[in-house]
């Protein structure tokens, strides 16, 4: 080896640097352990839940059977939903509305009292989306302050006026709802 060469090794075979190199060895592999382990508690709960709400979670559409045939295209047609995961809750059945944990609910597809009384049998860790379209407070097609104020007032229930927005919000019910108390 030339004296170069040698030297530049017996500078760095120094036992600072020795020392130097294990601590900052120790350090990266702690940083590359500690970004695994937060990845690992802050994200994968997450991950799991939409997964979990997405496999095995049924989506009840309580609606006309007109407005649930295209509301239940629109969801197995996104890609997100299977089709085995969405039913059908009519006006004659609205009693199953307490058996469901994720109610998608076509406002205009009921009067007033029914929609109250949807919104009383729902069970407070279900999630609830009252999709209302044809909102026109100029015309006078509206949901009433105080229906709203009911809305409002029970756990994980939302009211959406838009389809994308409505994809959104059944995905985010469904990472919130998606969990063994």
């Amino acid at each position: 080896m030339p004296d170069f060469v040698n030297s530049i090794y017996q500078f760095f075979n120094h036992p600072f640097f020795i020392i130097f190199g294990g601590v900052a060895s120790l350090l990266v592999l702690t940083g590359f352990l500690l970004n695994f382990v937060f990845w690992l508690l802050g994200l994968w709960p997450l991950l799991w839940r939409l997964g979990y709400g997405r496999w095995s979670r049924k989506i009840a559409i309580v609606a006309k059977a007109d407005v649930y045939a295209d509301l239940k295209k629109v969801l197995v047609k996104s890609g997100v939903f299977r089709e085995g995961n969405v039913f059908h809750i009519s006006s004659t059945s609205l009693s199953e509305v307490k058996e469901s944990d994720m109610l998608l609910v076509h406002y205009q597809s009921f009067n007033e009292p029914q929609n109250k009384t949807i919104l009383a049998n729902k069970r407070s860790s279900s999630g609830m989306i009252f999709y209302f379209p044809e909102y026109a407070p100029q015309q006078g097609i509206k949901i009433s302050d105080a229906m709203l104020k009911r809305i409002n007032d029970e756990e994980n229930t939302t009211v959406v006026n838009f389809r994308g927005r409505l994809l959104n919000d059944i995905i985010t019910t469904l990472i919130t709802t998606s969990y063994e108390k």
